[in-house]
């Protein structure tokens, strides 16, 4: 079976196409782009959408978005781009057509209105978090980290800095300033990465600071803790990073950046969590991991060891198949199957 990916990452040249091919991965070419180190597609396939992770753009303040055209070959032509006006974006969205960057650093929320073309258009009034968390060296302002639809139609931002998850009702989402519901995570936790699953009432927060995972249910007007996971052995600090979700709905990964892990858990009926294994990602600093479209394989992006990792999914295990190199690459991203060379 053969599966096409975009990779983003760090550097100059930050964005790769890379194929992975009955477990083998193999670079098909590279595009010019500066710390594109977040990626989204839109739901057609054909427009790819990429932040620009930096401090200023332009002279000013702030990183930026981009647009590409994706050809038929899968080769990227920018459209446009826009300044975010917001610190060091790294998460991506889109609701409708409305695209939404996470700034990290600002505490804020970019929001861009997307044309038919794919093309990126008018920004409105940036959303804007503030107060801090318990934790002065990591926790001293906002840090909005993913922001995602959830299925009962609100907007799920996690503020690592604030140790909260604010939820804003979609169809207000394009309002100047909207309002919104948040939940807390417990203090100095840092909650990076949720993930909810369709048709459950239970969710899931991958929390940076005390590398653990939430098990929360009922959101958000009655959400309530019911469970706690670690990722890692607890042996030392473990900075988990990323948490998907299975196209079956059965499976969650994680990646810890500190042990160099990938978890794999599996979902009871009661949404609690069962560890099936934890493995090395065979790199350094696995800044994303990502199941192939038929939930066969996991791609892991190991940032600092400019390395990609495929393992098959195998009876709740995960056996390593291969690895590339890649220039310090932090997201994967499946994409529709096309015409290959």
């Amino acid at each position: 079976m053969k599966y096409a990916m975009y990779i983003g990452g760090y550097g100059t040249e930050s964005i790769s196409r890379v194929i992975l091919r009955d477990g083998r991965l193999r670079v098909a070419q590279s595009f010019p782009a500066v710390n594109a180190s977040y990626l989204c597609l839109s739901p057609d396939g054909r427009h790819l959408y990429a932040v620009g992770e930096t401090e200023r753009f332009r002279g000013e303040m702030g990183g930026s978005v981009q647009s590409y055209d994706i050809s038929e070959d899968g080769k990227l032509t920018e459209t446009s781009i826009q300044p975010t006006h917001g610190m060091n974006p790294c998460h991506l969205t889109l609701v409708g057509n409305l695209l939404i960057a996470s700034n990290y650093s600002s505490g804020s929320l970019s929001r861009f209105h997307c044309g038919d073309d794919g093309k990126i258009g008018e920004m409105l009034p940036l959303i804007e978090h503030a107060g801090h968390g318990a934790r002065p060296d990591r926790q001293s302002s906002p840090h909005v980290h993913q922001a995602q639809l959830t299925p009962n139609g609100y907007l799920a931002v996690s503020d690592l800095g604030l140790d909260r998850i604010f939820f804003y009702p979609a169809p207000e989402v394009t309002a100047d300033q909207p309002a919104a519901l948040s939940v807390r995570t417990p203090s100095g936790f840092g909650p990076r990465h949720c993930i909810f699953p369709k048709g459950q009432e239970t969710w899931y927060v991958l929390c940076e600071l005390e590398s653990e995972l939430l098990i929360y249910r009922g959101a958000p007007q009655d959400a309530t803790l019911i469970g706690r996971v670690p990722v890692g052995d607890g042996s030392a600090p473990n900075a988990p990073a990323a948490l998907r979700l299975s196209p079956d709905q059965k499976l969650l990964a994680a990646t810890g950046r500190g042990q160099n892990v990938i978890t794999l858990f599996s979902i009871g009926e009661n949404g609690m969590l069962a560890r099936l294994t934890e493995v090395s990602s065979m790199g350094d600093w696995p800044r994303d991991v990502q199941f192939t479209p038929d939930g066969k394989y996991l791609v892991c992006a190991n940032q600092n060891s400019n390395t990609l990792t495929a393992f098959a999914i195998e009876d709740g295990h995960l056996e390593y198949r291969s690895s590339v190199r890649v220039p310090a690459p932090a997201c994967v991203l499946f994409t529709p199957n096309r015409q290959e060379e």
